[in-house]
């Protein structure tokens, strides 16, 4: 992966305005990757969207890390649903 495919935890934080043990946690709980390069940790660019998510629902509904976790694995699972309908439908239309 190159570098400009990361951004380093000190900005990701200042950014979002979350502490550094805050992205341990989701590191810790499984839900996020680092990326350990010259002493720096570093997020994955393609994966800001989902930990934007995950940083809204804990500040601005004020749920917990297992809570976070949960929600993730549900939308995970809506996310593959959708896809599977989508190409469901797909396959339907060609006996249409």
């Amino acid at each position: 992966m190159e570098n400009d495919e990361l951004i380093s935890i000190e900005t990701f934080c200042t950014y979002y305005g979350v502490e550094h043990d805050f992205v341990d946690s989701l590191q810790e709980s499984g839900l996020i990757e680092l990326v350990v390069m010259q002493q720096t940790r570093f997020l994955h660019v393609p994966h800001l969207e989902r930990i934007e998510r995950m940083v809204r629902l804990h500040n601005d509904l004020h749920i917990n890390m297992e809570g976070i976790g949960a929600i993730h694995t549900l939308l995970e699972r809506m996310d593959d649903m959708n896809r599977e309908i989508t190409a469901l439908r797909n396959r339907l239309r060609l006996y249409e």
